[in-house]
């Protein structure tokens, strides 16, 4: 049985909401006990577009929605 992954496309558009995935980021992985993720890196795209991709599909949701969430509120 091959494992589901999900993927969360992150797309910034600037330095400061970077800085604020950064910071989120750091939050998230150390409030679920810092689990495996990848985060893909693609700065030559416009809006500098990130995919965080982790290990359990539940987590990727999990971040995928308090990360939407988090936008909402700024």
């Amino acid at each position: 049985m091959v494992p589901q992954i999900a993927e969360t496309e992150v797309r910034l558009s600037g330095p400061e909401e970077a800085d604020r995935f950064s910071r989120f980021l750091h939050d998230f992985l150390s409030d679920n006990g810092f689990p495996f993720v990848i985060i893909h890196d693609a700065p030559e795209r416009l809006g500098q577009l990130r995919r965080v991709v982790f290990e359990e599909v539940n987590l990727s949701l999990k971040f995928a929605r308090e990360w939407t969430h988090c936008q909402g509120a700024a």
